[in-house]
């Protein structure tokens, strides 16, 4: 059997998946949702998941719930706290964690392996669903890759063709020497027992019941080389345990490196925690002998590349990961779901290999550095590099990613540069955020002005919590950055109504835009700049938009603005994109001055050099400070919660009825809104010229 034949970009691509894992199944479902076929091959009769529980952290919750999977709808629970202990009972650490874990979008949860992949595997294979079903055959061993063709042929010689074949085949995987044939994962060491215990044994022992009464709480028991893990799992039912100890203590006589999962007995197990806390002791007691394994904890040396021809790897099979972070899922997760990102529907099969290229070069990095992470974690207490490994510097990183944001956007830079490489018209145009623009040209035609109290302004806000890796994406630089760690922002939906401006001959216009709020920009000094960021502004008038661009590098471009009472439509055209509604307002008695010294504003200028498209004359970022701002005196000031928010579906017709502005509008319309916060109607005197713009270095 060949490859098949490339064909238009509206053919779904055949994908071939050996494993059918947590990474897996999570890539058949979300290339599912893209359309294209799926086939996978599991060499276990019922396609069963290993081992009993993990953990489902932000940066992996998240990406489940935008393929439809739901853990706490199959018994995952939250976390709520942690515990810490040495060997001998005394206690280290009691944490509750349940406000600091809000910080990050979704919740960090604990959930039982099987269940999840259950889950995975319905969504996947369910005739009901989005896209056409996966294909699952189960007793299916994989004997040979060909790499150049996509053909996966099975124990008993059947074949089977793809334009890509994925290797989700776990840590022993079979489809990584078609790649890099030298490397083998070896023994870190280690070995764990694992097991899970129900809550009502527990509570029903006095040496185990307080262990049990904390629902959600994870405890830890170290000593120097060996330490006992527990969690809840199956809303707080079942408690799921690792005991990690040195693999000699438990290897049998006649194992082998690659016996990774063992039968021992429970002496063995009693033997090696025999110095620990009476309730360790107790629970290990509760171990059921029948179904007790020690497996071997497995590393590997880091993979040269991740892509053979039309193969690639994804998961364990690319990376192993040691169980101290409980981030290996979430790594096949991310992995999978980079790969979903950058081959949407439509891709052409002749732009699979620059992609799979990039998938590399996006995942290389940071699933390395997570698993560098993890092996200090599991270092011996005594170790100089554990003794001084703080593991909560790392949290940030781990769980502040969205990896479908981020392969996505990814995508979109690489497209751009190589429609550059082949366009000698390209160019980029402000605004950055949403990618090269196509605008006719315009001429200048003045500076504003500064304008007295004569000026009429009426500002409507609506300021709302949003995702920060949604929105990271269109920072315009690595010195951008939001001022908290956190995956939740801040944001406004702001429309402004000036009247009767002087530098326009007593006229007036509206603008309408997206304020980030808590962003910084550090210099090269260190010097900090903190304040909002705004990535787009849209104004129904064309010299201001000329003017701001020209003397202050703001983000313009023009729509039609409507203002009615407390209604905004956005339109173009004739054509509708967005309404905005503001109900519930009452007045505030107090009339105050608008503006604040910390209410700066943020900006990015890019100007593009003429007659050398793709070149910038100048880009620097611009600070316009609230101290210096033109005050407005607010004479009457309306506020309330009830907002909405509404972008009009135009579908795959988007860019054929907004042909200049369809890329921005589709950027805004994917901001999600978690909760209003605020809506405002502000009535004053004056104009706020943002004269006092400056270039910031």
């Amino acid at each position: 059997m060949g490859s098949r034949i490339e064909g238009p970009s509206n053919c779904p691509l055949q994908i071939l998946i050996v494993g059918a894992g947590i990474g897996g199944l999570t890539a058949a479902v979300g290339f599912r949702k893209q359309g294209h076929q799926v086939t996978l091959f599991e060499r276990c009769e019922l396609a069963r998941e290993t081992g009993a529980a993990l953990h489902l952290a932000s940066n992996c919750h998240g990406i489940l719930r935008r393929f439809g999977i739901y853990p706490e709808t199959f018994g995952a629970n939250p976390v709520h706290g942690l515990l810490e202990y040495d060997y001998t009972g005394s206690l280290r650490v009691d944490a509750d964690l349940r406000e600091s874990l809000k910080q990050w979008q979704n919740v960090w949860v604990l959930s039982h392996r099987t269940r999840l992949h259950e889950a995975l595997k319905d969504a996947a294979t369910a005739k009901d669903g989005e896209g056409p079903p996966a294909i699952l055959k189960t007793s299916s061993r994989v004997t040979d890759v060909d790499t150049v063709n996509g053909i996966v042929t099975l124990e008993g010689g059947n074949q089977y063709s793809g334009d890509l074949v994925i290797g989700a085949d776990g840590v022993g995987s079979v489809t990584r020497k078609y790649i890099y044939p030298n490397l083998k994962p070896f023994s870190s060491g280690k070995s764990a027992f694992r097991f899970m215990v129900p809550h009502e044994t527990m509570l029903v022992n006095p040496q185990t019941k307080d262990l049990a009464s904390r629902q959600g709480y994870m405890t830890f028991w170290y000593a120097n080389d060996r330490r006992v893990v527990m969690y809840p799992c199956n809303n707080n039912t079942v408690m799921n345990c690792l005991a990690i100890h040195p693999t000699y203590l438990s290897k049998s006589p006649v194992g082998t490196e690659n016996d990774w999962d063992q039968h021992t007995t429970k002496g063995t197990l009693l033997d090696i925690f025999k110095d620990f806390d009476p309730r360790v002791q107790a629970l290990l007691g509760m171990v059921d002998q029948d179904n007790l394994k020690a497996w071997t904890l497995l590393d590997m040396e880091k993979i040269p590349r991740w892509v053979e021809g039309k193969l690639v790897l994804l998961g364990d099979a690319a990376h192993p990961f040691l169980p101290y972070q409980g981030q290996g899922a979430a790594m096949a997760i991310e992995d999978a779901t980079s790969l979903v990102a950058l081959l949407p529907s439509g891709t052409p099969v002749n732009d699979i290999p620059s992609r799979l290229a990039l998938y590399e070069k996006l995942r290389d990095e940071r699933a390395h550095k997570i698993q560098d992470f993890t092996r200090t974690t599991g270092l011996d207490m005594t170790d100089e590099k554990r003794k001084n490994f703080d593991i909560m510097q790392f949290m940030n990183y781990n769980l502040s990613h969205d990896e479908f944001h981020h392969s996505s956007h990814a995508l979109k830079r690489h497209l751009w540069s190589r429609n550059a490489s082949k366009n000698a018209n390209f160019s980029w145009r402000l605004p950055l955020a949403f990618g090269p623009l196509q605008s006719p040209r315009q001429d200048l035609l003045g500076r504003p002005q500064a304008q007295t109290l004569d000026a009429k302004t009426i500002t409507h806000n609506v300021r709302f919590k949003t995702s920060a890796t949604y929105l990271r994406n269109w920072l315009p630089s690595a010195s951008f950055s939001f001022t908290f760690p956190g995956t939740v922002a801040e944001a406004s939906f702001c429309c402004v109504e000036l009247k009767n401006l002087g530098w326009l001959g007593g006229f007036g216009y509206n603008y309408f835009g997206l304020w980030i709020h808590g962003i910084q920009y550090r210099c090269e000094d260190g010097t900090m700049y903190k304040g909002s960021w705004l990535p787009v502004l849209f104004e129904n008038e064309a010299n201001p938009i000329i003017t701001g661009r020209e003397d202050l590098g703001m983000p313009k471009v023009f729509c039609d603005i409507n203002i009615e009472e407390n209604t905004i439509e956005c339109s173009w055209k004739g054509r509708r994109w967005l309404k905005m509604e503001m109900g519930g307002l009452q007045e505030e008695k107090e009339s105050v001055k608008q503006g604040q010294d910390d209410d700066n504003l943020l900006l990015w200028r890019y100007v593009p050099a003429v007659g050398e498209p793709g070149k910038a004359d100048a880009e620097y970022p611009v600070i316009v400070e609230g101290k210096s701002k033109d005050l407005i005196v607010v004479d009457k000031k309306m506020v309330g919660k009830r907002g909405k928010v509404d972008f009009d579906d135009y579908g795959e017709t988007l860019m054929e009825k907004f042909p200049t502005i369809g890329g921005i509008v589709k950027g805004l319309a994917d901001v999600p809104i978690f909760e209003v916060l605020e809506v405002s109607r502000v009535e004053g005197r004056g104009l706020d010229t943002f004269g006092q713009a400056r270039r910031i270095e």
